[in-house]
């Protein structure tokens, strides 16, 4: 390492010093770093590593503000004991000093959390804002692998960028799937529920009215679950265009469910980033989940937890919940109770819907109260 003359704006620093570890397996290394940091009366040595596993122990004793990060070492290299140290302690940062300059050790290294990347034997001064720099976070990499470094990003964007185009032509296909089932299912199944209603219309014995009345009910539900399928399947949301309010995606539901809640606390406001149509569903879901197998009464209600927004629908029911709440079709029995398995494709469905926007939906026991919770962060 050079020791050359120290620049005035690295000599003259304020406030307090800046804790640094020195990890390197070489003991001549350590000391030509400690006495180049020496030069800056705003950096502190507070201690030195070995090892990578030394390194993880001594900055969980010392918590320094920066480490000085060899590579390859024994006992644990700098690329696992940053990642360690990282993980563990947010605060600390981590510059790489190493002899190795190969792109895919830079790689490791930015990958596993260091802030900046320089080789041994660069000067003084190039070192000293190397931690100046790294302690405010800011990154820095030598001048002799930055070319290198900058062609494996443009390899990584340009591999990034293909597989972006990827995912997009197969949300594309997938969106196309739904409207060609949805239109297969819709046009079937409307010519079967227009037979149904002629019957219904006609003079039939009980049973027979029984039977009918049965399949227009469940063609009704497989409309509707041709009509989530839908929404699912919807296409990224127009973000200048999408806000819902609460209060109108609860008028919207209304109408579809068997019956009223008994309480309904909703604000009139707009949630940004939430597509009316997306939240209309998922209230006509969580109530129609709430009436079915809950008791009541069935409480509706939206509030703020900090700055996120938040919709509950509450009832007496017994549910407990498990982890496969929300799988598509886990149903425990046929019956209308909720004291077996999941709850099938309504929530499932809810909950798809939910997170398209951004949002989260959980279910949880509260004392003798089930609440279904609708959270999307600001």
């Amino acid at each position: 390492m050079h020791a050359e003359p120290m620049s005035v704006s690295i000599r003259e620093r304020h406030g307090r010093r800046i804790r640094v570890l020195i990890v390197d397996d070489v003991s001549a290394s350590r000391e030509a770093l400690r006495r180049a940091l020496a030069f800056d009366p705003a950096i502190d040595v507070v201690g030195e590593a070995e090892s990578g596993n030394q390194a993880i122990a001594q900055a969980e004793e010392l918590r320094p503000d920066l480490i000085l990060m060899d590579v390859k070492m024994p006992d644990g290299n700098g690329v696992d004991a940053t990642r360690d140290i990282v993980r563990r302690h947010p605060n600390v940062k981590v510059v790489a000093l190493t002899a190795h300059d190969d792109v895919a050790t830079v790689r490791e290294m930015l990958a596993a959390g260091a802030t900046g990347y320089f080789l041994k034997g660069a000067p003084v001064d190039e070192v000293l804002n190397a931690v100046h720099r790294g302690h405010r976070g800011e990154g820095s990499i030598d001048h002799r692998v930055l070319p290198d470094a900058i062609d494996e990003l443009r390899r990584l964007l340009v591999q990034e960028r293909g597989r972006r185009e990827d995912v997009e032509e197969i949300a594309r296909m997938r969106q196309e799937f739904m409207q060609v089932l949805s239109h297969e299912l819709r046009t079937p199944l409307t010519v079967i529920a227009g037979a149904l209603r002629f019957m219904e219309r006609r003079d039939l014995t009980r049973a027979e009215a029984t039977l009918v009345a049965s399949a227009l009910n469940r063609g009704a539900e497989l409309e509707r679950m041709i009509e989530g399928l839908e929404l699912i399947g919807e296409g990224p949301a127009d973000d200048a265009g999408s806000a819902a309010n609460p209060r109108d995606a609860l008028r919207d539901a209304l109408p579809r469910t068997s019956r009223r809640p008994d309480s309904v606390v909703v604000r009139d406001e707009t949630w940004p980033g939430v597509r009316p149509r997306h939240l209309t569903r998922i209230v006509l879901e969580l109530l129609s989940n709430a009436f079915r197998h809950g008791r009541a009464p069935v409480v509706v209600r939206t509030y703020r937890g900090g700055a996120d927004r938040i919709l509950e629908v509450t009832d007496a029911g017994n549910l407990d919940p498990d982890s496969a709440l929300f799988d598509a079709f886990a149903q425990g029995d046929m019956s209308s109770t909720r004291e077996r398995g999941g709850l099938g494709l309504g929530l499932f469905v809810a909950a798809r819907l939910c997170a398209a926007d951004g949002g989260r939906l959980s279910i949880r026991r509260e004392g003798d109260r089930t609440i279904a919770e609708v959270r999307y962060p600001a």
